[in-house]
């Protein structure tokens, strides 16, 4: 299985990276800093799963996931985002979204991130 992370914040990245490698250790774990080049990550190696924020710099969440959509409306998207506005989560659950998790993803929010991935590698 295939896991592409595309966090802004290094100090996120890292604590979403253990987490699932913790979690799955199986898992490939490919990360990104943005928008941009998490979308080329996603052309290279076609993740079976991409964990992704909604706030970054340059190309944000949301336009990821359309870009993503554009090209396949089946792959896994998970957001993980302080964004929990009633509007952005109705635009982003209209686009086929997996699940979503509010940082920060510590205790529950960590078991619920793990049950979400576990989930959308079974589909």
């Amino acid at each position: 299985m295939k896991i592409l992370i595309v966090e802004d914040s290094k100090f996120v990245q890292n604590i979403t990276r253990k987490l699932v490698t913790e979690r799955f250790p199986e898992a490939e774990v490919l990360t990104a800093t943005n928008g941009e080049d998490g979308y080329a990550l996603y052309r290279e190696h076609a993740p079976d799963i991409v964990l992704s924020d909604l706030l970054m710099p340059g190309m944000s969440g949301q336009e990821l996931l359309r870009a993503i959509r554009a090209d396949d409306a089946n792959t896994k998207v998970i957001v993980i985002s302080a964004d929990v506005q009633k509007a952005t989560r109705d635009e982003i659950e209209a686009m086929g979204i997996s699940g979503f998790v509010s940082k920060p993803v510590t205790g529950e929010r960590a078991e619920l991130l793990a049950t979400l991935i576990a989930e959308a590698a079974t589909c």
